[in-house]
């Protein structure tokens, strides 16, 4: 029995209270936008997201994202190009971080958008606003949006696509299958092959019960075969586009680069230098964080899918597709050799839509409990943001500053324990609130603390300063990873050509170079094992987090070696 009634104003949840469309689009916003200004770069992506997003802004060279000025292919453009254009109408106004952002963000909105629709066509409306708000307090998606990563463009245009084609497919709507195109084309160019080959998975479990329905003879009319036909064109002209363009401009070696060692490489696992290595039972340990508070949930809609299955009872088309894109999506990535918990993110939506009907029904026991630990835990976290600003002090924060972050605290702590003590745990409307709620304090308060510790920008800007007030330095890198190359040219727009051997790092040293007298490298770099070097000393140093040294290494003429503790750190 659906539990749902409807009224003008409003749709009622499985527990008995009214869930406001319109409160669930306000408090989605809320939850996409908290917190995305209010903290630096943080490891391990965001700083070569961000650098090749700037440098993309300021060249104008759409076809080859550059880091720090060298080319560096490991994913198609898209994602930077966007980013790019927000740098250059919001960057001034909010800043470039906060702008980039803002980019994942909206990206992110759209992936709830697209959620929307796919269960409004699927189910019906009220199961759609359910899938909404599923997503939107889904730990994992949390994470994703608000992080700087290319997988947010992959995420939207993976679920986009997904829509197109039940609307193509269930709606009988052929036309969408053009769109459908046009869409995996956009997360070709976000990520590269594994947009396409996801939709081309999940589109099986909406193609095979369609032909069953309707017959073959549907599937090859000449309609069908035409908008088949375009789908696929439009796919491989947006995708070749880039690609023969790259070819031609880029050069085979830029080819090579991308095409079989950041896809072919790290799918066979041919590329170790590319690393995120892991075992085939990784995302067994991430899945469920990255399911939370809806864990429980989705493991009864699963299970009631499965045990379909196994009775060879008809799945309809919504199950079918869901059971194609999540589970065979997470087979796909798990044989993969690269494996890291935000490949998930483009599976989220599927896992969401799972949720969304079970809760529709009246809920087992096992649902309920899991709701009510779940809030436990959140009321708890709620009351330690009103005293984590108090930490603030060992970490150099402002009196005035920290007493702003408890009072907001407070306040959102407020209005949580009212829905609380006015509607109790069980309704759905005040648990998504005091969810919601939560997420919003601890985006709002935590960011700012733990951005004490993590933020490499300060780290990047006085060493520069170091080396800009002594006249004559002419440093080189040395052994620079992504993040140092990055992280001087976005925070000091500083590109340092590299040294390629312990030679030239003995010619520096020994003061003999042609073209420099200094090194810039990381402290557990420095010195090359088993070499020997002139004298040298630590002319400038800059901590960037607990583990990190940033190090200005010079010759020294007098002989003397710097202490062992810094000479050799691990």
């Amino acid at each position: 029995m659906n539990a749902f009634s409807t009224t003008p104003e409003s749709e009622h949840d499985a527990f008995g209270f009214p869930v406001s469309s319109r409160g669930v689009i306000v408090l989605c916003l809320l939850i996409s936008l908290a917190g995305i200004g209010n903290h630096d770069l943080w490891t391990p992506d965001e700083p070569r997201e961000a650098a090749l997003s700037l440098n993309m802004s300021r060249t104008g060279d759409w076809l080859i994202p550059r880091l720090a000025g060298e080319p560096f292919v490991e994913k198609p453009p898209l994602f930077y190009i966007v980013a790019s254009f927000f740098l250059s109408i919001a960057g001034q106004g909010m800043g470039n971080t906060a702008a980039l952002r803002l980019t994942s963000a909206l990206w992110g909105l759209g992936t709830l958008g697209m959620t929307y629709l796919i269960a409004r066509r699927l189910w019906n409306a009220q199961v759609g606003i359910l899938a909404m708000l599923v997503l939107a307090v889904m730990p994992g998606f949390v994470h994703v949006t608000h992080w700087i990563l290319v997988d947010n463009a992959l995420m939207f245009f993976v679920t986009a696509a997904f829509w197109c084609l039940t609307e193509a497919y269930v709606a009988q709507r052929l036309g969408f299958l053009a769109l459908a195109g046009a869409c995996a084309g956009g997360a070709f160019l976000s990520k590269g092959l594994i947009g396409p080959v996801m939709i081309a998975l999940g589109g099986i479990g909406l193609l095979v019960p369609w032909i069953r329905r309707y017959g073959w003879v549907r599937l090859l009319s000449f309609r069908s075969l035409a908008l088949h036909a375009l789908a696929l064109i439009l796919l491989a002209g947006l995708a070749g586009s880039w690609v023969l363009a790259l070819r031609r401009y880029g050069g085979p070696e830029l080819w090579q680069e991308w095409f079989w060692n950041n896809h072919v490489g790290r799918f066979t696992g041919q590329a170790t230098q590319l690393g995120h290595r892991g075992w085939v039972g990784y995302y067994l340990g991430v899945l469920p964080l990255y399911l939370l508070p809806w864990l429980v949930a989705w493991l009864v809609g699963l299970g009631g899918a499965m045990r379909r299955l196994w009775r060879r009872e008809p799945m309809g088309m919504a199950w079918s597709l869901l059971l194609c894109w999540g589970l065979g999506g997470l087979t796909l990535l798990t044989f993969a050799s690269t494996k890291r918990e935000i490949y998930l993110a483009m599976l989220l939506p599927a896992f969401a839509l799972m949720v969304a009907p079970v809760l529709r029904e009246p809920v087992s026991a096992w649902i309920r409990g899991s709701m009510k630990i779940w809030i436990g835990l959140i009321l708890v976290v709620m009351a330690l943001m009103i005293v984590a600003p108090v930490f603030g002090v060992r970490l150099g924060m402002p009196v005035v500053e920290r007493r702003l972050y408890s009072v907001l605290a407070l306040v959102l702590a407020g209005i949580a324990a009212a829905a609380f003590y006015r509607r109790g745990m069980l309704g759905l409307r005040s648990w998504w609130l005091i969810t919601a709620l939560a997420y919003i304090s601890v985006l709002s308060i935590l960011c700012p603390l733990v951005d004490r510790v993590k933020s490499y920008g300060p780290a990047f800007r006085d060493l520069a300063r170091q080396i800009s007030a002594v006249p004559d330095v002419r440093v080189a890198a040395w052994e620079f990873d992504e993040t140092t190359r990055a992280g001087f040219y976005y925070y000091c727009d500083l590109v340092f050509s590299p040294v390629s051997n312990t030679i030239e790092i003995q010619s520096i040293l020994a003061g003999e170079h042609p073209r420099f007298n200094g090194i810039l490298t990381l402290a557990r770099r420095f010195p090359p094992p088993e070499v020997s070097l002139p004298a040298w000393q630590v002319a400038g140093e800059a901590r960037m987090g607990p583990k990190r040294r940033l190090q200005w290494i010079a010759g020294n003429p007098a002989g003397a070696r710097p202490a062992p503790t810094i000479e050799a750190t691990p």
